[in-house]
């Protein structure tokens, strides 16, 4: 191709790139160490940052600052800091999960979140991606780690966090938190953090959803940070600003939930903090903490949508949700909307490539059923996955994304990075979305999970969005069943509400009554107990797929 053609092909291109707003205030270049202390420094001495949901037990902000700032000298003094230290984290959500996580910022050290309910084989996978030095780790998910000792040669210790009915004892390759911290208190007021180029400095290693395959390792920058700290205290998007107290039931080991709290911290919130979900606890948290925005993933808006328990609690304080991690559909929204009598749900749209959102609507939005317009610093554009070209309103193709808290790339993974940006820097998100002439976007489906039925392209979450409204039906998830003559079947898994009598034959009358024939249920209903899904709420299709296998095989 010629110069001329080129530069003419990226010029036409460039029209149908949507870009956000200018920054509300410059974007740091600095390492997010600095600026983390300054926000620490800034509040007041008795300040809660945390209180633990079940045992009420409180951490103040005070506390978090000053053994952030012990651990990170006790691990410099062992030479774990900079950025050729990888340290790793693996616990349920406690009060003790940040201080690992601060401590790794303020050395210039890579954290690398672990999902603490991974099988043995799964834990050897994701912690044989980031290979970390130290792993700090709840006394429950230690006899796994234990038994992946020999596997894991590159580990030097492992740190318990807190320990449970005294029943420990230190070792040379395990040690508690307060004894490796013993006889360490540093002041808080000469410390310094490692400095740096934000955008050159690695912050965290996290697990991506997995959704397609394994997970990889998702490397974030301190320019990352610095992006997300920005949003948060930018006025265009915080409908919550007379917001004090949030609560946090997402697991800290995802992007939403950890990313959600690092911003809240960042200002001066209180995070009310759930080890795991209970129903009762959470609509009383609501009601006694007189909570008003929540941050959820979809299978928590289903809960608001179907609970028989709304009733039970005064829950008039609530004014909203922010809602990410999963598409949710403009039924379930309006369903919920109506049922709580709030203003609107306010969704966003992110990945953990993409450190948080990248979409979302300003505070005094309330487009339903969008995830909203592009944000400040951020560009987006609508591919053609199959010419590549860029794709004007209304058309649905791929989301691609630049910006400054895209991601490095994959840890130790040059094929996978190479495969996911595009030749000149786009990051193909694998979710098929578009944007209206307003320039508000909405999420299709993933690209990789849509169904082709003789030529057509079905997507699962119009089905799911259909199946879930049915009386009778508490979860659902769709798949293609193979087939030699049309490709692939819609086929939908069901889990019937408790005490429900459903056939396979109403279900797929269901269906046919909303959509055409394409998308019919051709391919039959499976009945299951639970529908698979990530900590965030999405759909493990290949999961699904591995039952239809299954039983497909033992048939022949």
């Amino acid at each position: 191709m010629s110069v001329e053609k080129m530069s003419k092909l990226v010029k036409e291109d460039d029209i149908h790139v949507i870009h956000g707003s200018k920054s509300h205030e410059p974007l740091s270049k600095e390492a997010i160490g600095k600026e983390i202390c300054k926000t620490f420094q800034s509040m007041q001495q008795d300040a809660v940052a945390m209180i633990d949901v079940f045992t009420k037990e409180k951490l103040l902000y005070s506390e978090l600052f000053q053994k952030s700032v012990n651990l990170a000298v006790k691990l410099r003094q062992h030479g774990y800091c900079g950025q050729n230290t990888i340290l790793a984290i693996c616990s349920e959500n406690c009060l003790e999960f940040f201080t690992p996580v601060y401590a790794s910022l303020f050395n210039g050290s890579i954290m690398a979140p672990i999902n603490h309910l991974y099988t043995p084989h799964e834990l050897e996978h994701a912690l044989n991606i980031s290979k970390p030095k130290l792993v700090f780790c709840s006394a429950s998910v230690l006899p796994k780690l234990l038994q992946l000792k020999k596997q894991l040669n590159f580990v030097e210790k492992f740190i318990v966090l807190v320990i449970v009915n005294n029943t420990f004892a230190n070792t040379e390759d395990v040690q508690s938190m307060d004894d490796f911290l013993q006889n360490t208190n540093i002041s808080v007021s000469t410390f310094k953090p490692f400095e740096g180029v934000a955008d050159n400095m690695a912050a965290l290693i996290l697990c991506s959803s997995g959704t397609t395959g394994l997970p990889k390792g998702v490397v974030l920058s301190h320019q990352c940070l610095n992006v997300i700290f920005n949003y948060s205290r930018d006025p265009r998007y915080k409908a919550d600003s007379d917001t004090h107290t949030s609560l946090c039931v997402l697991p800290l080991f995802h992007a939403y939930g950890l990313m959600t709290c690092l911003t809240g911290f960042s200002m001066s919130r209180t995070i009310i903090l759930f080890k795991n979900f209970d129903e009762d606890i959470f609509l009383k948290s609501i009601q006694d903490y007189k909570i008003n925005w929540l941050g959820v993933a979809p299978p928590l808006v289903v809960f608001f949508a179907k609970t028989q328990k709304l009733n039970q609690y005064d829950l008039s304080s609530l004014k909203g949700f922010y809602c990410g991690a999963a598409p949710l559909s403009k039924t379930t929204e309006e369903q919920v909307k109506k049922r709580l009598n709030i203003s609107g749900i306010r969704q966003a749209y992110g990945m953990t490539e993409t450190t948080l959102g990248v979409t979302g609507l300003d505070s005094d939005d309330m487009r339903s059923g969008s995830c909203g317009k592009v944000l400040s610093s951020i560009a987006i554009k609508i591919r053609d996955p199959e010419t590549g070209r860029s794709l004007q309103a209304n058309n649905v193709g791929e989301i691609c994304v630049k910006a400054p808290c895209v991601m490095m790339g994959y840890y130790q993974n040059e094929q996978a990075t190479k495969d996911t940006f595009t030749p000149d820097g786009w990051l193909k998100t694998g979710d098929l979305g578009y944007y209206d002439e307003e320039g508000y976007f909405y999420i299709v489906d993933r690209l990789k999970e849509l169904i082709k039925y003789k030529g057509y392209q079905v997507a699962p979450a119009e089905l799911e969005s259909i199946l879930i409204n049915h009386p009778k039906i508490d979860d659902t998830g769709v798949v293609g069943l193979p087939d030699e003559l049309v490709g692939e079947k819609p086929l939908a898994f069901v889990v019937k509400k408790a005490g429900a009598d459903i056939t396979e034959a109403e279900i797929k009358q269901f269906v046919a009554g909303f959509v055409s024939p394409q998308k019919r249920l051709t391919g039959g209903v499976i009945f299951l107990d639970s529908i698979p899904k990530n900590p965030s709420g999405k759909i493990l299709r290949k999961e699904l797929r591995k039952i239809i296998k299954n039983t497909l095989a033992s048939k022949l």
